[in-house]
């Protein structure tokens, strides 16, 4: 396998997304894909929120929220058509998050009779812009530039250290979002086999009035940039965003939104 490289986004929760992350991530994708070429890009679920269709009940803050459930498919479609026109030729895998899965379980128990109408690849153009989806569930695993590093939303351990336990609880190497927390873990088998878990944290809006119910939080703003050799040999680069600024290959990339 010749070097082949992909970028991995986190949780967004489009239209509630950070704007200069956005920017940023963007920004990177677009000069890394102009001199190296991006072959693959993975979207970790809660791309989007699907905020109305939550069957949670609702804070008065967020009984205000301005945008409506046309408003967020409309710019979760635009996100998707951008990174489209960025990488042209790369594989999009979106992987579906339990915030996407909401608008089946929502059908299922409000509207069981539209459940085969309103399915999130037609809403979201998926096979007009030529993007591989993969249903939210316990059997989720993509695998990420056919390496044996395995992605998915959720971790395999829900604790307060995440990443460790999801490598210990199935002994794979494997990424995912939910969390929003920024948290990797490594360790080795008996036989020498390096075993790395990454919590890659989340790129939403972290002000929002959908989050108005936390009081306190530990999300951090990154994505991850991985190049593959072979199947067994793979780097992740974590591509922090602190106010508004990250550095990658010694370059500092800062939003002016």
């Amino acid at each position: 396998m010749s070097a082949k490289i992909a970028i991995n986004i986190p949780d967004c929760h489009i239209p509630w997304h950070s704007v200069s992350s956005w920017d940023i991530l963007t920004t990177i994708g677009g000069d890394l894909q102009v001199s190296a070429g991006v072959d693959e890009i993975n979207i970790m679920g809660d791309f989007a929120d699907f905020y109305w269709c939550s069957l949670h009940p609702r804070l008065p803050e967020g009984m205000s929220v301005a945008e409506t459930m046309k408003d967020e498919i409309h710019q979760v479609i635009k996100k998707l058509e951008e990174l489209r026109r960025i990488f042209p030729d790369a594989v999009i895998n979106f992987i579906e998050g339990n915030h996407e899965y909401r608008l089946m379980r929502w059908l299922t128990k409000k509207a069981p009779e539209l459940f085969d109408i309103f399915t999130l690849p037609e809403l979201l153009h998926f096979k007009k812009l030529g993007i591989k989806f993969h249903p939210f569930g316990k059997n989720q695993l993509v695998s990420c530039l056919g390496t044996n590093y395995m992605l998915r939303h959720q971790p395999f351990n829900m604790g307060k250290h995440c990443a460790a336990g999801s490598a210990h609880a199935k002994h794979i190497s494997l990424g995912f979002g939910h969390t929003h927390r920024f948290q990797t873990y490594s360790s080795k088998d008996a036989l020498g086999r390096e075993i790395s878990c990454y919590s890659m944290g989340w790129l939403g809006d972290r002000n929002a009035p959908i989050f108005s119910y936390m009081d306190h939080d530990n999300w951090s703003q990154s994505f991850q940039i991985v190049t593959a050799l072979s199947k067994k040999e793979w780097f992740v680069e974590d591509v922090r965003i602190k106010n508004k600024k990250a550095i990658y290959n010694g370059i500092v990339y800062e939003s002016k939104l």
